[in-house]
């Protein structure tokens, strides 16, 4: 959600042209990504920027089940996470963040606490739209029969999903004994809420067929001369040009850049990597590498998004037949 700019609320013409009153809303699908992280691996650290960030108090407040005795009853176990790291010859050491906090520290790729406040506040949005003006939503949870949540296995995208759960729903508008809430998931073999190269075959080809044409289309271009003049003293020795294929990858070189630019400034890359014309370049190229299959291949498509958009498409069709 870094680059995300949320358009205005909709006006009161815009809600009545999109909704006619002829018409019965009776079915709202939601796909949201999850909110701001950390990078998925530490990156350019040659700059100054630290390997682990201090954004992520969850940390702190960390609760699980736990099996009392035989009588199968349950409690929960409050605790914090520390995370451990090699430190000189090797040795362990608590990571820390860039003030020495040891508490908070997140994991590589784990929403952050901004990532936690916007999908809250993406939570409110949908409660203003489909509660306060539409009406289509109770403004007070007794029951979850008529929502289905899903995640993927990813702990990100839970946790972005229940805090805008927490946003469409706070605290105070949820039943003193409203049931557990269900969230559903799937084996990572059955995921189609993302593009699962790690489990077709012959997806995992198209997608590394699609990236080699874009490497070979770009590596050699003046657009990559010119991130390689901004940003390519900072790369590796071993791999000293920027590239579609460079080490880090081009699309590792913007995840970083994005997650930086999200956050405090303890966290911050020179300012050459914010250049906006290298960021309009890397984002054009990582966008083809990404997304140039489904607009140009029916298999790519099927196998990339076929699944979801059946999953979409079914319960559209279970809604309109059983109202």
């Amino acid at each position: 959600m870094t680059t995300l700019q949320p358009r205005p609320p909709y006006t009161d013409a815009e809600l009545a042209e999109l909704y006619p009153p002829q018409l019965q809303l009776q079915l709202v699908q939601i796909l949201l990504r999850h909110g701001e992280r950390t990078p998925v691996t530490p990156r350019f650290t040659n700059t100054g920027l630290p390997a682990y960030w201090s954004y992520c108090n969850a940390a702190r407040h960390l609760r699980s089940a736990i099996l009392e005795d035989d009588s199968g009853k349950f409690s929960s176990l409050e605790w914090k996470r520390r995370l451990e790291a090699f430190g000189p010859n090797d040795l362990p050491v608590f990571a820390a963040g860039p003030s020495g906090d040891l508490d908070a520290v997140c994991d590589m790729g784990m929403l952050t606490d901004l990532g936690r406040s916007t999908t809250t506040a993406l939570g409110r949005r949908l409660r203003h739209l489909y509660i306060d003006r539409l009406g289509f939503l109770p403004p007070n949870l007794t029951s979850s029969e008529s929502f289905y949540f899903r995640t993927t296995p990813i702990p990100r995208a839970l946790e972005s999903l229940q805090q805008t759960i927490h946003g469409l729903y706070p605290s105070h508008t949820r039943s003193p004994d409203l049931p557990p809430l269900t969230i559903v998931g799937r084996a990572p073999g059955e995921e189609t809420l993302f593009p699962n190269d790690s489990n077709c075959r012959r997806f995992a080809a198209l997608s590394r067929a699609f990236a080699q044409r874009t490497a070979d289309r770009w590596n050699g271009s003046d657009e990559m001369a010119y991130l390689t003049k901004k940003i390519g003293r900072w790369m590796p020795e071993d791999s000293p040009r920027v590239a579609v294929d460079s080490h880090p990858r081009l699309s590792g070189i913007m995840d970083t850049i994005n997650a930086t630019d999200a956050h405090g400034p303890d966290t911050r890359l020179p300012k050459e990597f914010y250049d906006p014309r290298a960021r309009q370049i890397i984002e054009d190229i990582a966008v083809e590498e990404w997304f140039s299959g489904y607009r140009e291949s029916q298999e790519y498509r099927a196998l990339g998004i076929g699944g979801l958009l059946g999953d979409i498409v079914t319960r559209m069709a279970g809604s309109a037949e059983n109202p």
